[in-house]
């Protein structure tokens, strides 16, 4: 063969989700929610700089910034940055409480373009 072929297996994140969240350990669920408390998975966020993610050193905070530009939820964050869902939810908690980014409010009941969406995504399942 002329050439390397290069890995036949891609070896994934070379950091741990410990590094990611700078050493801090999963913290309990709680039943009161608490400035301490994770963001849970169905929680939207939004940037509240989205040019703000150019001036982060680190790359999974930037690309949590770079990819709430427009509002997102916490668990669709995990699945498009392929994170696992609890450093995501960290992430989110500390850029939340640094003021980076603002949870958006969640719909209301009487939001019929949500339960238009809603009630077509149970029809397809």
């Amino acid at each position: 063969m002329d050439g390397d072929p290069g890995p036949l297996v891609d070896p994934g994140p070379l950091l741990r989700p410990f590094a990611l969240r700078a050493g801090r350990p999963p913290e309990p669920a709680s039943p009161r929610p608490s400035g301490r408390a994770p963001a849970g998975p169905l929680t939207a966020v939004r940037a509240a700089d989205p040019a703000d993610a150019g001036t982060e050193p680190y790359p999974e905070p930037a690309a949590v910034l770079r990819a709430c530009a427009r509002p997102r939820r916490v668990l669709d964050l995990a699945a498009d940055l392929g994170l696992p869902l609890g450093v995501v939810r960290h992430l989110v908690r500390d850029l939340t409480r640094e003021g980076r980014l603002v949870e958006c409010p969640p719909p209301t009941a009487d939001d019929r373009a949500v339960l238009e969406r809603l009630r077509e995504g149970l029809r397809a399942l």
